[in-house]
């Protein structure tokens, strides 16, 4: 990446890498794309961190078993993006099954030459 521009390509690449490692749990790229100080708001209105998300994935109390992305928006201002996604989900949250329509929302921002997301929002839709 451009170390002196964030493009709606970088993201939307960043935005396809990230779901790649949430289906599979690769919590090697999942810890590179996140944010150490990362601030996630679930639909519950609890309040995420980066290490309770990379804990869900290696204890594989969240499992992705089927799912499909579209990238709605990404809006650029300065060295960050705002990212709008739709994810068509099927698996389990703590033994839980759930299936749906949810929207991501995601603010990623440029640190050198990567991006990471640093606050993410996400909501199930009728």
């Amino acid at each position: 990446m451009d170390k002196t521009e964030i493009t709606r390509e970088n993201v939307a690449e960043a935005e396809n890498k990230l779901f790649s490692a949430q289906l599979v749990s690769d919590v090697d790229i999942l810890d590179q794309l996140l944010h150490d100080d990362l601030v996630a708001v679930a639909p519950t209105g609890q309040i995420l961190t980066k290490e309770m998300d990379l804990n869900s994935h290696k204890a594989k109390t969240m499992v992705i078993e089927d799912a499909s992305t579209e990238i709605d928006d990404i809006k650029i201002t300065g060295d960050t993006a705002l990212s709008i996604v739709t994810m068509i989900a099927k698996g389990k949250v703590m033994g839980t099954p759930i299936e749906g329509k949810f929207r991501y929302f995601r603010v990623w921002k440029r640190f050198d030459d990567t991006l990471k997301v640093i606050g993410a929002s996400f909501m199930q839709l009728p």
